[in-house]
């Protein structure tokens, strides 16, 4: 039996060996977590390297372009192609947890095992072992996060994509290439945030750490006294990880003068945990539950209710928030049913000042916007706005990269329930002032519809842009992996 892609390659004379060339699967279509439908002509999972290995020569033989996608969760279009869609989650396994000399512990998984996986794994060596920072959500994939530089939240250090030590990848040759720091450092800080333009990562090693535990404190505090330059910087230095929230409307008006602020506030403790990840969200998920039932409907069919719906939503939050001492691992995955609520989300990140002046000013100018805009009947911020502060990245395209590598940066985002009315408007007016203050866009979210973005990122990246595209050229010279129209734009004049 032939399938139709096998009959198609010996119609064209292109692969000889029909035996052992690896098939796509039936599947006609990939729909992301945002409900983005990719219909490329082929799917394929792969399950081994000599998989991915098949894929990539076959696609150069042909001619195709090659885009990856592990869970799908991303706001950007970096996954979609019209020709060879390849879905690494069956390259789903930990290979390797052991101890160097120069890194300390390190793990190694392959491209498609999700972080929760990894982790489970951790739990069970002796001793047991952690990431130092990783992605609130667990369920995104190793090599996912690479690809797009997603970031923790751990102030004294900086994002995912600098825990990484060691990249094998399959290029654009169809063999496997290893990047490292030991091999060549600027290859490797192309390579541990690629956008997927070098290849099909194989596998991932992580510097890790010992088990470590947390104590998670729920602050809450008026905005109009507590959000100043001085009070961010405060509680920055003293925390190991902090995540700045706010509930637009949280008091029914909209006059957000009187308004809370959320602080969620990480400190290391040689205190035994006190409760677990999976008990907390029992609580948290039957409140995000709850909040999302009353509000959901309402943003869309009533925008006007929005203030008096985000008053109760946040009732219904507070109750849980509380003071525990969790494993570091239980603690930095700390919003249960993130995956289950579908919103529109942009963060960008900028240097913080010495002072933390611009980021108290950052928080002031979206919460007046919000203000703003209710005064016109206006409701399109409905979730939150939240920032979480981390150094800088040595990854060449990092939205937080600079070469002083103790320098600060904010991931300040914005989230309201997706196709919230007049959510576009108000994110190129803030989109606007982001570009203003020189502030990079997180890839993996919403960025490419913002005015003027493409040619910005263009020249904000400067020279890292030019020294990415010589090693990209390097690994792929024939532009396998180069099929995205919004790179494109930014790499290309």
């Amino acid at each position: 039996f032939e399938s139709k892609f096998h009959k198609s390659v010996r119609r064209d004379g292109l692969i000889a060996n029909l035996q052992h060339l690896f098939a796509p699967t039936s599947e006609k279509s990939f729909t992301t977590w945002y409900g983005t439908e990719i219909t490329p002509q082929y799917i394929f999972r792969p399950k081994s390297l000599d998989d991915l290995k098949d894929i990539v020569k076959n696609a150069k033989i042909n001619g195709k372009k090659i885009r990856c996608v592990g869970q799908g969760h991303s706001w950007a279009s970096l996954s979609i192609t019209k020709d060879y869609l390849v879905i690494v989650n069956d390259l789903n396994k930990v290979v390797e947890i052991k101890k160097t000399d120069k890194y300390g512990w390190t793990v190694t998984a392959l491209a498609g095992t999700q972080i929760k996986t990894i982790e489970e794994e951790l739990l069970k060596n002796t001793p047991s072992l952690a990431f130092e920072s990783m992605t609130v959500p667990d369920f995104l994939s190793a090599s996912g996060i690479i690809a797009v530089g997603a970031h923790g939240g751990k102030t004294g250090g900086p994002g995912v994509s600098d825990l990484v030590v060691k990249l094998q990848i399959v290029t654009g040759d169809g063999e496997l290439q290893e990047f490292s720091n030991e091999k060549d450092p600027v290859e490797f800080n192309a390579a541990r945030l690629n956008l997927g333009l070098l290849g099909i990562a194989y596998s991932v090693t992580f510097r890790v750490e010992p088990l470590f535990n947390l104590r998670v404190t729920d602050l809450v505090f008026p905005i109009k006294d507590w959000l100043n330059a001085a009070n961010i910087k405060r509680i920055v230095s003293d925390s190991d990880t902090i995540n700045f929230s706010y509930w637009p409307f949280n008091k029914g008006h909209i006059d957000l003068s009187n308004d809370d602020i959320w602080i969620k506030q990480f400190i290391r403790t040689q205190e035994a945990p006190t409760t677990t990840k999976t008990v907390l969200d029992t609580i948290f998920n039957e409140a995000v539950i709850q909040g999302a039932n009353i509000g959901k409907e309402t943003f869309m069919e009533r925008p006007e209710l929005t203030p008096i719906v985000k008053a109760a939503a946040w009732l219904i939050y507070k109750k849980t928030f509380k003071s525990e001492v969790l494993t570091s691992t239980d603690a930095i995955h700390f919003t249960p049913g993130y995956e289950n609520i579908k919103a529109e989300d942009a963060s960008f990140a900028f240097k913080v000042d010495p002072d933390f002046t611009n980021v108290a000013a950052e928080f002031w100018y979206l919460i007046d916007k919000i203000a703003e805009y209710a005064r016109k009947g206006k409701f399109p911020l409905n979730i939150t706005v939240s920032a979480r502060i981390i150094r800088a990245s040595a990854a060449l395209l990092a939205p937080n990269f600079d070469s002083d590598p103790n320098s600060f940066y904010c991931f300040i985002e914005i989230n309201s329930v997706k196709n919230t009315k007049g959510w576009n408007e108000f994110f190129n007016e803030i989109g606007a002032r982001w570009i203003g203050i020189k502030a990079r866009p997180h890839w993996a979210k919403e960025w490419e519809s913002l005015p003027g973005i493409k040619p910005f990122l263009r020249t904000s990246l400067g020279n890292r842009l030019e020294t990415f595209e010589k090693v990209r050229a390097k690994y792929d010279s024939k532009k396998t992996f180069f099929d995205n129209d919004s790179l494109k734009q930014i790499f290309y004049r």
